[in-house]
């Protein structure tokens, strides 16, 4: 099959391509749904037979131009959206792989996709209702324990980074205050708004309106300032600064 990737971060396009080599053709790789409406808008689509896409891109969700290219090109989406999240996108029939992609899975849905049986762009449109109409809620604030007969509430417009340390996951606030909470990074960044907060590392998701500045760091990479805790080093891999940039810059 002739495929065709969008996927902002080039670590997971890289991987996902190694992974179709040899039995499919890679179309391209667009990492950007500014880039997959001009793509498809220039005509340069004959031939593909399939689109695996990430759902959050830098600019946006993917739902946003999926919707606006050939109905008969059927979708797989790839996701680091754990289970319980995707299951808002479960009625509409669309195949999806979990990140890390497994090799087996992966063989799975492109059978799937010989059968017929996977999401095309139609199925996009009522998709992208569904999501404007709220069909996901996010976390709206945190109860956190804070001693042994009280709770504190947590707005998670006050939230300025949840990070991981030793086992440990913190929330720490807009005033540079740390808390205990009793999840996982995973989870925490399955229930916070991907356009307000972003997963920029392994140990950390931060918020858009608690960064304070960027700046360039060895190799490529980049350090990411917060306004509440400016003597933290936050830094985003070479691959990912593209993505994070496009992110604050929306």
């Amino acid at each position: 099959m002739n495929i065709l990737l969008i996927e902002d971060e080039k670590s997971s396009a890289d991987r996902l391509s190694r992974m179709l080599q040899g039995e499919h053709e890679i179309a391209g790789i667009m990492t950007s749904n500014s880039e997959v409406n001009d793509f498809f808008a220039t005509g340069k689509h004959t031939g593909i037979d399939l689109i695996m896409s990430d759902i959050q891109l830098g600019d946006g969700l993917s739902f946003e131009s999926l919707r606006n290219v050939p109905a008969d090109i059927p979708v797989i989406f790839t996701t680091a959206y754990d289970k319980y999240a995707i299951q808002a996108f479960r009625f509409n029939s669309i195949d999806y792989l979990l990140k890390p992609i497994d090799a087996d899975e992966l063989h799975e849905a492109l059978q799937r996709v010989k059968k017929q049986n996977s999401c095309t762009t139609d199925d996009i449109a009522q998709m992208l209702k569904s999501v404007h109409s709220s069909t996901m809620r996010y976390r709206e604030r945190f109860l956190i324990p804070h001693r042994a007969d009280e709770y504190m509430v947590i707005p998670v417009s006050e939230v300025s980074h949840i990070s991981i340390r030793d086992g440990v996951v913190r929330l720490c606030t807009m005033t540079g205050k740390y808390y205990n909470i009793s999840m996982t990074l995973e989870e925490a960044e399955s229930q916070l708004d991907p356009q307000r907060f972003k997963r920029v590392n392994r140990q950390y998701i931060i918020s858009a309106v608690a960064v304070s500045k960027l700046s360039q760091h060895f190799l490529g990479k980049m350090r990411i300032h917060m306004k509440a805790t400016p003597d933290e080093e936050i830094i985003v891999s070479k691959d990912k600064v593209a993505t994070v940039k496009r992110w604050l810059d929306s």
